[in-house]
Order: structure tokens, then sequence, then C-alpha cells
């Protein structure tokens, strides 16, 4: 027999119904039976790595021993009905040659003596899977299935949980193996059917992987197209790999994170360090800010993104001390130096793995990533202005899905004369996943987010193909936060000063149930309005908030009461800071007030009203 022809005869009796319909469609797998039935024929021409396939209708197809790689004479860009034809002739052929084998090997055994019970009379060419599959679809109840043809047919897609993982994912770049382990942190319900493939169903993505029993993530088969249709395949093979219990996050690592740093850039950096804390502040030159300014932009050029944040953080701190400004903590300057000196020691030494090295390193971009659905509930806005010269709206979110807080910022640089953000603006402004939903509207609702972008902080981002979905809100009374839901007690706890060096550092933020506000106070000295509120226990926390100009109305407000007397039993979102708890939002049944974007604008009335 040619060499390549019992490649393709097995090719062939490999290509089930379930295969090919999985690979093309039902619809089509029936029409390529229906034109066999009306008396279609096939001529094969047998090459070294090919056939020739002559249909009796005119149409010429080339087919090899996988249908990743196929040519037909027909306008169609996509698999079509010759190329099934081509396959389904085949086997009909083969079958009909097997049939008259075994008829001409009974007659030899009968006439040998052999008896028909005897186990020699299964034909040699039926494999044993084909007979576990015969089996399986022949027991009306599956629990009849004997024990030994259920791990038989486990057994054709044991590479799925044996094989090695890096040279199963060879041809994945970095970038998409990244994204794929960042949807793994999201829940996704799958479902496993084996028969002649198994499938796993992404339910939540509606999205299904079929692999076949070749140890090849190139030969699986998924409806979506191109680099999407890739990465599904990956993520199907991890998630089913984790529902086995193999845990793959040392071989993907190695994939994913890179650390190519500037060393000399380190060790400047360092040695500078080093230099403050011998000298000490009240001793250190003004001249010392051009330093931090040029090894800020040796950092930048040596791939060190997080370490020129540091440095830029410190010279922020350091600026407040030479102005002798009333925020300038000391303690913060010491966290700050400190982290960073043992950070810069670390990579140093280069002692630790990679994607510790990268976590070191950071990124001069964040990057974002698409989750299949985000199930949301908001919290508030908060205004803001930085010293570097940007302004921005923060919308908070509480995510049902992994019980953490979701953001979405509005940001403009206005460091140029002719730039300028007004906050009432774009608080107006229409979101762009809905035309007619404000921001001030969308972070008062409950929401569910369709394939959007995301990235390591929980960031959303407002790029194309997001879809977004308004729900009934329901009121916060009946929400469970889980570990943002706190009490004041929690709150007023002293937090350790230790941090973690493989971690950015998270913005605290909690929900408290308050029974009242018990008093408002403007601190002229810290320029601070307190407002000191009530849990129904008694115990009393004090929420601050820093004056500007861009609030004076609000602050006015506040101060003057502004219907906080009457206002009883909500819930107060807050940031929590290490030298105060500043208030972002008051929350009440299905309503919530952002304090410095809704009171500063006068557009909701006095606040008792919620």
């Amino acid at each position: 027999m040619n060499g390549f022809k019992e490649k393709f005869r097995i090719f062939s009796k490999l290509c089930t119904e379930d295969y090919l319909i999985r690979y093309a469609n039902k619809g089509l797998y029936k029409r390529s039976l229906k034109e066999l039935d009306n008396g279609v024929s096939v001529t094969y021409t047998w090459n070294a790595s090919s056939v020739s396939c002559q249909l009796s209708d005119g149409t010429q197809c080339t087919l090899e021993n996988t249908l990743d790689h196929w040519e037909c004479s027909c306008p169609a860009d996509h698999i079509c009905k010759h190329v099934l034809i081509a396959i389904l002739y085949d086997q009909r052929e083969y079958t009909a040659e097997d049939s008259m084998n075994a008829d001409e090997k009974h007659a030899l055994d009968k006439d040998s003596g052999i008896s028909d019970n005897d186990p020699l009379d299964v034909p040699k060419n039926v494999s044993v899977t084909e007979s576990a599959s015969n089996l399986v679809s022949n027991v009306d109840d599956p629990s009849e299935i004997p024990h030994t043809v259920s791990r038989e047919i486990e057994s054709r897609f044991r590479w799925m949980t044996e094989s090695d993982l890096p040279v199963l994912i060879k041809s994945y770049s970095s970038s998409m193996i990244e994204e794929v382990v960042f949807r793994l942190r999201y829940p996704e319900e799958i479902k496993i059917i084996e028969d002649s493939l198994l499938t796993v169903h992404l339910t939540i993505q509606n999205i299904e992987v079929s692999f076949t029993e070749e140890a090849n993530l190139a030969k699986a088969l998924c409806k979506v197209q191109q680099t999407a249709g890739k990465m599904a395949k990956l993520e199907a093979l991890l998630r089913y790999r984790n529902f086995k219990g193999l845990d793959d996050t040392d071989a993907l690592s190695g994939r994913v994170y890179e650390a190519k740093f500037s060393l000399q850039t380190v060790q400047e950096c360092r040695v500078m360090l080093a230099g403050l804390l011998k000298t000490g502040l009240a001793r250190l030159p003004q001249s010392y800010m051009a330093q931090l300014e040029t090894l800020a932009i040796a950092a930048h050029s040596g791939n060190l993104p997080d370490i020129e944040r540091s440095l830029r953080g410190i010279q922020g701190e350091l600026q407040l001390f030479f102005n002798r400004h009333i925020r300038f903590s000391m303690q913060s300057m010491l966290d700050r130096v400190s982290k960073l000196y043992l950070a810069l020691q670390v990579l140093e030494e280069e002692k630790v793995s990679v994607i510790q090295q990268s976590q070191l390193i950071g990124n001069f971009r964040s990057k974002y990533f698409t989750v299949p659905s985000l199930h949301l509930y908001g919290l508030g806005a908060d205004a803001w202005e930085t010293r570097s010269g940007f302004r921005g709206i923060t919308y908070y979110f509480y995510c049902f899905d992994d019980e953490e807080i979701y953001t979405y910022s509005d940001v403009r640089a206005v460091y140029y004369d002719d730039q300028q953000f007004s906050y009432t603006e774009h608080y107006g402004a229409f979101t762009p996943w809905l035309p007619n939903l404000t921001f001030r509207q969308f972070v008062g609702e409950k929401v569910q987010f369709y394939s959007v972008k995301v990235n390591e902080e929980r960031r959303i981002s407002s790029g194309e193909g997001a879809k977004l979905a308004i729900l009934p809100r329901t009121g916060v009374e009946t929400l469970n936060m889980g570990k943002t839901m706190q009490d004041v007690t929690s709150v007023l706890q002293e937090e350790s000063r230790s941090f973690d060096l493989f971690a950015a550092p998270k913005e605290r933020l909690a929900v408290i149930k308050v029974a009242r506000i018990v008093d408002h106070n403007f601190v002229k000295q810290t320029q601070d309005l307190v407002l000191t509120v009530e849990s129904a226990e008694g115990e009393r926390l004090a929420l601050t908030l820093p004056y500007s100009s861009d609030w004076q109305a609000m602050i006015q407000r506040l101060e003057s009461g502004y219907g906080s007397q009457s206002l009883e039993h909500f819930y107060a979102f807050v940031r929590v800071e290490p030298k105060r708890i500043s208030p972002i939002s008051f929350l009440k049944g299905k309503t919530v007030l952002s304090l410095k974007l809704d009171i500063g604008n006068g557009r909701m009335g006095r606040l008792g009203r919620i």
C-alpha cells in the first residue's frame, strides 16, 4: 500500500461524525451525506504526501492527513462539502473493503473449525477505541458502561494532563500567555463532554473547544477564529488541567515574565539613597532634588518604571519638607525610602526569581486584558488633582464576581496653559459604552459588563468591544460586600507598617454602616473639614475632607449642616489613609451621593433626602 495512502486511511477513520460537524457544521455534513447518497463518487490519485480527489461532479480537491491544509477548486473560503465528501467516500469504500475481508476471513475460520465465539473472530482493523465508542453509544444507561471502557476513553486524552506544558504552548507568544493567565483569575464554569473528541465548554463565554487525541493545541477545534480562537484553546486546556488538580503557575510564569533592566542604574540609586539616610533631612541641601530628577530619568532609560515612580514620590515628599508644608509626613518619607532601598538591594543581588524581579521593575504602561464579564455595583465617584498637573474623576464599583473594588478613571493632563478639566462637565458627560448614560448615572447603577478589558489594578478600560447592560439596582442594605463592609472598630485598628515588597501598594477602601453624623467642624490650622459619625453601637469615627478651592461650595454646605442632622442610618464609602479617613460618598437604599461632585454642584439637594 502507498505510504501516504495508509496515513490517509488512519486519518479518515478518525474523522468521526462528531469531529467533522465540529470542524465544519451539521448542515454541511448532512449535505455531504445527501450528495453521496445521490451517487456522487470520488477517484483518488495517491501522491507522496497528499491525495488528489476527483469528484464525479467535476470538482477537484487535494487533501493531506489533516484538515489544517486542503485545497478545493470551488470558491469557498472555508472548509467545503467537497472536502467532506472526499473523506466520507473514502470511509465508505474502506468500510466495504473491511466487510469483504471480514467475510472472507470468517469463511476461512469456519473451514478451519474456529468457533464464532472465538475472540480471534474480532476484525483486526477495528481499534479498541472504536470498540469502546461503539459500546458507549449502544448503552442506554451510561452508568452501565464497564470501568475498563471508561478508562480507555479517558486514556485517549491523557496527553492533556500528562504532556509537558511548555512544549504544548511553544507556539504561543508571551503576551498571549499573559492574557490567558490573567483570565484564569476569574471564575468560569466549564462543562466537559467526552466522545470521539474531548470538548470543554466555557459556559460564561459560550465557547466550545474540542480536543483530538493528538497532543497538539493547533489540532483542537474552535469556532472562534484567529488569535481569539487560539487563546480560547489555551484557556480551555488550562482550565481543564486546573479542574484535574494541576497547578501550572511555575511553567507559565517562565514564559510570561521578563526582567531586563540597567544594573548600573540600580546601583547608583542605592548609593544615592544610602547617602540620604546617612546625611539626614535636616542637613540635606536643596540641590538633592536635582539628583533625584537625574536618577529618575536614568531609571526611565534603564527600564525601571517602578523605580522611577518611587524616586519621583520621594521627590514630592522632599519638596513638601523644603516648603515646610503641614502635610509633610516623616513616616511617609521613611516608608518610601525604606521600600525603594530594599527593592534596589534585591534587584542588585539578583537572587530572586524572574517573576519577583519583574514585580519590582513594574511596567511603564498598564496592560489591559479582556475578561468575560463583570457584575458591578456603583459605590460613588471621587474628583482629584495631582501636584504633577493631572485632574480626573475616579468611579468606584463593588464586583460580585471576585468581591473586589473596580475603578474607572477619566483623567486629563492640565499642566499646559490651554488645557482645562471641568469636573461638572466630565461628570455629566456620556459614557463610552452606552450613549444615553451619563457618568453620574453610571456610578449609581448596578451593571453587567461583557468582554470588558481590565488591568492588574482592576481598572476598567473604555476601549471598544465591551458591552454594558443596566440591571435593577437593589438597596445597599441588602448587599453582602464581604471584606469591603467593615465596622468602625476594624477601620480604626492600627495597621502594621510592614509592606509587601513584591506587590503594588493597594488603596484601602471600606464601606461603613453609620447611624448618624454627630458633629461637623472646620479646622483652620490644617484646612480640613472633619465630620464625626457614630455607629449604632455608639462608636465614633472622624471623616476628614481637605480643603481645596474646587470644593469650597461643598465644604461650606457640609460645614453649615446641609441636611446632615436629619441624615440617619446610611453607609459611608471611605478611603482609609495613614493619618486620616476620607469619605468619598454616602449610600442609602438605591441612592449614591458622591460628596465632592454632587454636593459641590448642588445637584442632589439636601443630604437628608437620601
